[in-house]
This record gives structure tokens, sequence and C-alpha cells, in this order.
């Protein structure tokens, strides 16, 4: 990503470093205004139960993930329920998109996250994107009258009264600082404010390791309220004929993987802890939005391996993918965890 190369070279001399380290002093005063101000004056609550799944870093945490596999779970109870959006980087600035009114697997304005969510969850939930999240939300209530509203994003979102907070932690960049010298949205204490934290990413790490951060992140909330995640391999989605490929057609065999997400190198570490042989990675920024000419040069530097990428790198070209690729797979992927502590307090709203 340049802008985090931009920043390590900045941070690699005493003045650059001292420069972003009061930057992110200010920042944080600002963030304590905007959530006094927005607190105190301007927060909006609700008639429906609004359970938030956030983050306190910037990407990376599987946020996403566990909204699908909460969405899922909430499915399989029959409570009825939408998803509610901010949809980043999604070309509408002002438009509410509906998931059960219009295509958006189609629609290159709608963004990734959107599109991954809808695909995931099989298009049986109301999804809906808007920068407006207040007006998104009425719009939930007045047009599919949901039990709960499960909000992707939006725990520094101090406009709207949330009634459970669940937040996401990457366990592979746990120690960080405040933006712009880390990528913390706010500082650890903000856990303060959380009724569930989701410890991701606990499959690349030892006990040892795991522990010694459960320990760090109980002095802001109560361990019985610490839930371990890791993510699963299930197998491959075939991006050619949607067909599902088990395990054992590429482990220990060797492979090309390219992905845009949050934290790259992760994803590599995930397939080679799985037992795959990663001989070619490619990586892109955050939310990249992929190019005839990418694509094309991945094919042709891929040596005639399968080719492997994220579910939410596969949903910004579906419509291209038999046009370029003779070969290529979306990893299935799925979180783990213990959720009855989280259900039930659920069940408990509605």
């Amino acid at each position: 990503m340049d802008l985090i190369r931009l920043r390590n070279k900045i941070k690699s001399n005493k003045i650059g470093y001292l420069f972003l380290y009061f930057f992110s002093l200010f920042y944080l005063f600002l963030f304590r205004i905007n959530k006094f101000f927005n607190e105190k004056f301007r927060q909006k609550k609700f008639p429906v139960p609004i359970v938030c799944i956030g983050n306190i870093s910037c990407g990376g945490t599987g946020k996403t993930s566990f909204v699908i596999s909460l969405s899922k779970k909430l499915t399989e109870l029959k409570i009825n329920h939408a998803i509610n959006m901010r949809g980043y980087k999604s070309k509408y600035t002002n438009k509410i998109t509906d998931s059960m009114i219009e295509n958006v697997l189609d629609d290159e304005n709608s963004s990734d996250e959107q599109k991954l969510i809808v695909l995931a969850t099989k298009n049986k939930v109301p999804v809906i994107s808007s920068y407006k999240r207040v007006e998104a939300i009425k719009y939930i209530i007045s047009k599919h009258k949901p039990s709960l509203i499960i909000m992707d994003d939006g725990f520094q979102n101090f406009k709207i009264r949330k009634d459970l907070n669940i937040v996401l932690i990457n366990l592979n960049s746990f120690y960080d600082r405040i933006l712009p010298l880390g990528n913390l949205r706010e500082s650890y204490k903000g856990l303060k404010r959380s009724d569930f934290v989701v410890l991701n990413h606990c499959e690349l790490f030892d006990e040892e390791k795991i522990e010694k951060v459960v320990n760090e992140i109980s002095r802001f909330v109560n361990k019985e309220k610490i839930i371990k995640a890791k993510y699963i391999l299930k197998g491959f989605i075939n991006m050619i004929d949607g067909s599902f490929v088990e395990l054992k057609r590429f482990r220990k065999k060797e492979v090309s993987a390219f992905c845009a997400i949050g934290d790259n190198i992760q994803f590599k570490n995930f397939l080679e802890k799985n037992g795959f042989i990663v001989s070619k990675f490619w990586y892109f920024s955050d939310h990249h939005r992929y190019t005839i000419t990418d694509l094309v040069s991945i094919k042709n530097l891929s040596a005639k391996t399968p080719i492997l990428t994220t579910y939410k790198d596969a949903v910004k070209f579906l419509k291209n993918a038999k046009e370029i690729f003779d070969e290529i797979y979306a990893v299935d992927i799925e979180m783990e965890y213990s959720d009855d502590k989280i259900i039930e307090k659920i069940k408990k709203l509605i």
C-alpha cells in the first residue's frame, strides 16, 4: 500500500516520527470532541435493536466475515433481520442501495462489501448500503420491518445508539498506534464500550501468544466477553463454472494467489498454514479496483498454476472471470467461534 510505505518512510527518522506522533494527538483530540458532541446532542435511538459489528482499527479485522456468519446464524434461527452498511468506495454518494430491489452484483457502482455479503447470504437478507446511515436505518425499518438490524461497521459512529457492540480485533496486528502513526481509529480504551470482543485469526498463533493478547484486552473488558475466533478453510469455488472444489485438489501443490484486502500477507500465511505451496503471490491496496490489464498479467505470470483469491476480490470481476482465466478459484473460508453468548444476548434484545 502506497500510504503505508509513505508512513513507514516518514516514521524511519526521529523528526518524521514526532511529526506523526503530534498529528495522532491532534486526531485523538478531534475524535473525543466528535464523540462528546454527538453522544450529547445528536445521537438517535431507534425502535428496532441495532447490533453493531465494528473495530477500532482500519480494515483487516474480519468484520465482514463476522457479519456474514452472524447473519447466517440468525437466518437459521428464523430471526428476521437486515444488514446496514456504509458501502465504502461505493460510487453512490446520496443513494440508498437495497439488495432486495436492485441487482447489486452486476452494479459496478455498488461497494465490494455489499456484493460480498449479498453473494454469501444468497440474497436472502436485505443488505442496504448508504453513506447516510441514519436515513438508511429509517428506510430499513419502514421498508423491511426487521426484528433486528446488523450494522456493519460504525463503532465510531456516535450519531446512532447501538444496543449491542461487537468489536473485532486482528490478533495479527494487535499492538498498534493511533492514526496516522498507526492504524487505530481510537485507543484500546474504546473497548470499554463493547459488549463482546472477538479476537480473530487465532489459527495463526500458538496459545501462549493468544493468552498474552487476551490478558491485555482484559484490562478494558471482562475476560468472559472475549471470544476467540479462527478461520476454517472449507474448499474452493470455481469462478468459471460455480462448482465447489474440495481441499485435496490443491493441497501440497503449487498455486498462485492474489488479493486486495486489509492485511494481504495474512491471506498468504493462511494458505501456507493449510498446506498449500504459494509459488507466486500478488497483493494490491485494500479495495483496489482490478483492471483488465491487472487480471491478464496475473494469468500470464501464474505459469499455469491454479490461481486462488478471496471472495472479497472475486466479486470485483465476476463478469470478466470466464473471459480472462482458464482456471481461477475463490477460497471458501468460514469464521469459527463460540456464538452462544452472543446469540443469547441478541435474543434478549428482540
